[in-house]
């Protein structure tokens, strides 16, 4: 089987997403993970959706045609950064009974 040199950069891009995004995520201080218990908590993580939208942001990018490191790197940048101040106001946390 032949790995051609585009498939290794575009995996390697993926995770330099992700890692990108991790890095920012911590500096902006934001949590590794959801509170606990994990299936009820709406709290914006490092792990979910901060390096799942890294993921889904570069590979969108990547079928408009704007592939590379450099664009893998950007994309994990502005999705920690988007993140943590954008993600909230745009998807609010439903509210539960408790809340009411």
């Amino acid at each position: 089987m032949i790995i051609h040199a585009n498939v290794l950069i575009t995996i390697l891009s993926y995770i330099l997403a992700i890692i990108s995004a991790m890095v920012v995520g911590l500096v902006l201080r934001i949590p590794i993970l959801p509170e606990i218990p994990m299936r009820y908590s709406f709290t914006i993580s490092i792990i979910f959706p901060t390096s799942v939208l890294a993921i889904g942001f570069t590979a969108m990018l990547f079928k408009l045609g704007h592939d590379g490191l450099l664009v893998a790197v950007i994309v994990g940048v502005l999705t920690a950064i988007f993140a943590k101040y954008f993600l909230e106001s745009l998807l609010p946390k439903p509210q539960t009974e408790e809340s009411s």
